[in-house]
């Protein structure tokens, strides 16, 4: 049985002119990297408040994964941070790309307070740990497009969508942290990854959900 999983990452938004999670679904491409036993599909999109409507969920429509990992950056981020709680909740007082703003306080009108991942977050904190990679925990993902996304997608994972689906923050890397200072810019950042370390937490959390996968159709069989 060969699954398919979906790898999402963001690309730059106000206060952040570089985003690894963009250079991390870019250099997978580019390497042509593929998870055993799964077949990859990676995208970056663009941060807007209509995001889902606009672009997410006609992609998952599209392609039927059996998974979704979504990745976004957070600045605040010590590590691989794992995000177990999606929340009904948006900003209204921050752009997006566009230069536009939420325009309610909710993601759902009516919609459940809180929905909790579907990643197979104790394995692929174990995986992270034995490879020397810092992760760290968080119940709150914010209240900014990545938030809502992961709320959207944990919706939809619990109404016949993705088996298996989530959301992870990374921190930025340390590369575009030089290469920002060079350029005059300081971007605000609690720690950073390598290249090397963000490309490993990301095989690794796509591996840990195949795995749970071809695990979860040989409990079903």
């Amino acid at each position: 049985m060969t699954v398919h999983i979906l790898a999402t990452g963001f690309s730059v938004f106000p206060g952040a002119p570089e985003n690894p999670t963009a250079w991390a679904m870019a250099e997978l491409a580019r390497i042509g990297w593929q998870p055993h036993g799964a077949r990859l599909s990676m995208r970056t999109m663009p941060v807007r408040f209509d995001l889902w409507e606009r672009d997410y969920a006609p992609l998952v429509t599209a392609l039927n994964p059996d998974a979704v990992i979504a990745f976004g950056l957070s600045a605040k981020a010590k590590g691989v941070t794992l995000e177990s709680t999606a929340r009904n909740a948006v900003a209204t007082d921050r752009p997006d790309h566009t230069g536009a703003c939420a325009q309610g306080v909710c993601v759902v009108d009516d919609g459940t307070p809180a929905v909790p991942s579907a990643l197979p977050l104790i394995e692929i904190e174990r995986t992270l740990h034995e490879g020397g990679i810092p992760v760290s925990h968080s119940d709150d993902a914010g209240d900014y497009v990545c938030n809502l996304v992961f709320y959207r997608l944990m919706t939809l994972a619990r109404t016949g969508g993705p088996k298996i689906a989530g959301f992870i923050h990374v921190p930025y890397l340390d590369t575009q942290v030089a290469r920002l200072a060079a350029a005059g810019h300081s971007v605000p950042h609690a720690s950073t990854l390598t290249e090397a370390q963000l490309l490993s937490a990301v095989k690794i959390t796509v591996n840990a959900c195949a795995s749970a996968l071809h695990q979860s159709s040989r409990i079903v069989a």
